[in-house]
């Protein structure tokens, strides 16, 4: 398997967190009271680390549910033998629930029309 069939993918989620990153940083800017803007760079930060944690915590999850008793796991050394298709299914439930919640949230806000610099 050649490494530029990974380029796609790396392209795809780079533009996603270009675009993940820009938005939340004006929403942080533009939406929080202006006593609160330092919190607002602090609070930027912290979903960025708590997105690495959760990811990390659904591959360790996923490691100790599916490879117990000597069985191959989803997640395995060799590819041949693993199932990690079924770990993107997986991923593609939880990023379908995770819309309908956005969906919800946004539909919901009341968006803060001063903008103060």
């Amino acid at each position: 398997m050649k490494i530029w069939w990974l380029l796609p993918q790396y392209l795809l989620a780079g533009a996603g967190d270009v675009f993940t990153i820009v938005g939340i940083q004006e929403f942080f800017y533009d939406q929080i009271p202006s006593d609160l803007k330092s919190i607002g760079l602090a609070l930027y930060l912290s979903v960025l680390g708590i997105g690495s944690f959760l990811s990390g915590f659904i591959i360790w999850i996923v490691e100790k549910a599916t490879g117990g008793n000597g069985q191959v796991g989803w997640i395995s050394d060799n590819l041949n033998h693993g199932h990690i298709n079924y770990l993107y299914y997986l991923l593609d439930a939880i990023s379908a629930v995770a819309f309908v919640m956005f969906v919800y949230s946004a539909k919901s806000y009341v968006y803060n029309g001063e903008r103060g610099m």
